[in-house]
């Protein structure tokens, strides 16, 4: 149970680490530094190998323990020891926030960039000739 629960901080700490460059990208995103948000994007291909890997990790030590495939709920459930299945339970919580956290920002920065991309292409499109005027009166309706 001990490599387990490890495993679990270390994903923990990896959401905790993702959470924070996602912000930083969000940041950038919004200041239009492409360079920076390039870095913030190295640094998450990083960590998704990093995160496989703990993946596996999670998944080789539920299988020792009897409890391949099972939920974070169906792990507790058979935790017999009290204090045990409190500590899993708070490790398990701050593992689901800082996943919803990750999302919240990673779908802000994304929506950020978007945006940004949206420009670009409107600037790029305008500097090559204008809008033609059929084009003129649907434009932002596309």
């Amino acid at each position: 149970m001990n490599n387990f629960i490890a495993v679990i901080e270390d994903m923990i700490q990896l959401f905790e680490d993702l959470v924070q460059v996602e912000q930083v990208k969000l940041e950038a995103a919004k200041k239009n530094r492409v360079t920076h948000v390039e870095d913030c994007m190295n640094k998450e291909q990083a960590a998704i190998l990093k995160l496989r890997g703990l993946d596996k990790k999670r998944e080789d030590c539920q299988e020792q323990l009897g409890m391949k495939g099972d939920t974070f709920q169906q792990i507790l459930s058979k935790v017999s020891e009290e204090e045990e299945r409190d500590k899993l339970k708070q490790l398990f919580d701050r593992l689901s926030y800082q996943v919803r956290l990750f999302q919240e920002i990673s779908d802000g920065a994304r929506s950020m960039i978007e945006i940004n991309l949206h420009m670009i292409d409107k600037a790029i499109r305008n500097s090559q000739g204008g809008i033609a005027p059929d084009n003129a009166k649907w434009e932002g309706l596309l």
